[in-house]
Formats: structure tokens, sequence, C-alpha cells
């Protein structure tokens, strides 16, 4: 008699129906034929310290849509919010590929904070370069996504520079996931905003 291992118990089940769904393409990616300008950059950072988000749910459903269904923040926490200097933001969601087969992606963003660097902006750049931060990009498009949901980002690099193009302070905040960068609901806007 031959086993099937979807039939070995309920829990093995769900297992591996998710995992082939998640590997499996279930749609048409077609190019958009809507005639208007598209706007790619991020125009909104919010910050919440890792440690304060106690849930970020993901319905992942490839028919309807994968989404951050809500956010749970412990008490008196909140998303910071950051308004990046324009056009200084880049995000890269990256497929990473190891030599023995091994597959997961590295979230990044860098930006560069708007405004003059002077007292009130020490402690803030300095919980930048040492925290670690579940991070939302809001576009011009009117997307939320959420990366590091899963282990947080924290800074790969950051400096602090005066003079010419180079004023300002700039951060790049980096970490491995397994999962790519999912776009919030409503519900979950709505926490990250403070609404």
């Amino acid at each position: 008699m031959v086993h099937h291992p979807l039939k070995r118990n309920n829990n093995l089940q769900n297992r591996y129906i998710h995992m082939a769904i998640s590997c499996s393409l279930n749609k048409d990616l077609l190019r958009t034929n809507t005639c208007g300008y598209s706007l790619p950059e991020v125009k909104d950072i919010y910050l919440a310290n890792f440690s304060d988000v106690t849930s970020a749910p993901v319905e992942y459903d490839c028919e309807s849509g994968v989404t951050v269904t809500g956010i749970t923040l412990a008490n008196s926490a909140k998303f910071y919010h950051i308004e990046p200097a324009k056009d200084s933001v880049t995000f890269t969601d990256e497929l990473v590929v190891e030599d023995n087969g091994n597959k997961y992606r590295t979230h990044t963003i860098s930006f560069n904070l708007a405004g003059k660097y002077d007292k009130d902006m020490v402690c803030p750049v300095d919980a930048l370069a040492l925290g670690r931060f579940f991070v939302v990009v809001a576009t011009a498009d009117g997307e939320y996504l959420a990366l590091g949901r899963t282990v947080g980002l924290e800074a790969s690099e950051q400096s602090v520079a005066g003079g010419g193009d180079t004023n300002g302070v700039t951060v790049t905040l980096s970490g491995n996931v397994t999962e790519t960068a999912v776009p919030l609901n409503a519900a979950a806007i709505a926490v990250v905003k403070g609404n």
C-alpha cells in the first residue's frame, strides 16, 4: 500500500498544501494597459521597534491576494513616521540562492533624513543605528508594504555628512527574511498611521 504524504494527518496536509500554493504560479502576470502616469517613489516610511510588534498576521491566499491583515502593538507603542528627503528612498526585496540551494530574501531600505543635523537628531540617529525595526513603506501609488515583518531590519550602513550634495543623514536598514514584501490591508494601514 502506498501512503500519500497529504493523507497522513490534517497538520501535515495543511503544511504541504501551503507549500504547493506558494511554489506554484497561479495567474497571468500582464503589463498594465492603463494609460496614465506611474510614480513608484516612496513618499513615507513608518518604523516600529520590532519588539513592540506583538503580531502581524498574513492572509496568504493567492486567489484573492496576500496581505498583512492587522498589526497589534504593545501598550503605548506606535509606528514612528519618517518623511525622507525627496527622491532619497530606495528599497529592494531580493532573492538570495546559496551554493547549497538554500533560498531566502534580503529586504533593504535606504533613505536620507530631511532637515538639519542638530542636538535633537543625536538620539534618533543612534536609535536608527542600534535598533531593530518593523518597516512599512508608503508608495506614491498608494501601496503600503511591510519589510522585515518576521525578523525586523537593522542598520547595515549609516552616515552623517555635511557640505555639498551629501548634506544630512543617510540610513540603510536590511535583514534576511523568508517572505516577499507583503502589502497591508486597510486595518493594518490604520494601525501604522495611528488612526
